[in-house]
């Protein structure tokens, strides 16, 4: 079976459908969660997903195209077309609309499966050995949203000796997943682990977005801040990517705690009507805004300690806030 081919083959079962599998969000909540059931049929690889973006420990959740360090010292210093004649051209690597293209001066661009055998080296600072990242694999997925174009995701892995193939995929330590596409980027905008919230307006700045994670939820919601929301070529606006933040990561009171967990059921409904679970919805949990809860009726995780002081839902809707989320056999 060809690369390409095997790698198209390993998309878990995509469907916005039904009551998501929830999780107290790897890449926003605890850099060093394990790694979560990776594409089983309890929890499907873009449901509960991997780790957060990293290369021997060190973090590529965000990376500067330019090579500016980030948070932990890494940074680009060098894209590499795949071989062939099209090493003879120098490339400048970019994301547009949600997914990595190449250009060369020479007018040549590199999009999807044209990537698969390109190198991005990343270095910590003050090192003279980069770290090879391979783009192994390239698929299009179905967006969670109605009508919305499909997400392209990467298979990205860098040579590790000690795992059974000898590279290691960007999205996980296990070594039996290293040729799952796992990771989508999003251009020009950062998330904070901490307080949860959107840095956005970060031009050559992109967040490589592991499945699972909440940033890469915010993308297949088709609320990415290069997405085609409207149906007019525009984004979601900024209070509307936080408030997709804050209800995936249950940060009821807005500053940054989240109160859910790995496998916790969800259920939602955006105001746009374009990303809903069908089916039994359950009983109605909170609706959101950019701010967090708006109001708090059945938390997911049953009775937690919220810090804030939250109002029913009685007489709040849609007409309010962003999002309205449910909970599963409550």
């Amino acid at each position: 079976m060809g690369l390409r081919f095997g790698v198209a083959l390993m998309g878990a079962c995509l469907s916005a459908g039904g009551c998501i599998e929830e999780m107290a969000d790897a890449e926003l909540l605890d850099e060093d969660v394990a790694m979560r059931d990776g594409g089983s049929t309890t929890c499907p690889v873009w449901r509960c997903g991997f780790n957060s973006a990293e290369v021997n420990g060190r973090a590529i959740r965000e990376l500067n195209l330019d090579g500016l360090a980030n948070a932990d010292g890494m940074r680009i210093v060098g894209f590499v077309a795949p071989l062939g004649l099209l090493q003879l051209q120098q490339f400048k690597l970019g994301v547009e609309k949600g997914e990595l293209v190449a250009r060369s001066q020479l007018g040549t661009t590199l999009r999807g499966n044209q990537l698969i055998g390109a190198t991005i080296l990343v270095a910590q600072t003050g090192s003279l050995l980069p770290q090879v990242i391979t783009v192994l694999g390239h698929q299009k997925i179905d967006s969670w949203a109605e009508g919305a174009p499909q997400v392209s995701t990467y298979t990205l892995v860098y040579p590790d000796v000690n795992a059974l193939l000898g590279m290691r995929n960007v999205c996980t330590g296990d070594l039996l997943d290293a040729v799952t596409s796992a990771v989508t980027v999003i251009g020009g905008e950062t998330y904070d682990l901490e307080t949860k919230t959107i840095q956005p307006d970060r031009p050559r700045w992109m967040t490589l977005a592991c499945a699972g994670s909440a940033a890469a939820k915010l993308q297949l919601m088709n609320y990415g801040p290069q997405s085609n929301f409207d149906g007019a070529g525009h984004p979601a606006s900024l209070a509307q990517r936080q408030a997709t933040l804050r209800m995936i990561t249950a940060d009821y009171c807005g500053d940054g705690h989240s109160y859910t967990e790995n496998g916790t059921a969800l259920s939602w409904e955006n105001a746009g009507g374009t990303v809903v679970s069908p089916g039994e919805l359950g009983a109605l949990e909170a609706v959101w805004s950019a701010n967090g809860a708006l109001c708090l009726e059945t938390p997911r995780l049953g009775d937690p300690d919220v810090a804030c002081d939250l109002p029913a839902c009685d007489g709040f809707s849609l007409e309010e806030g962003e999002w309205v989320t449910y909970v599963p056999g409550a």
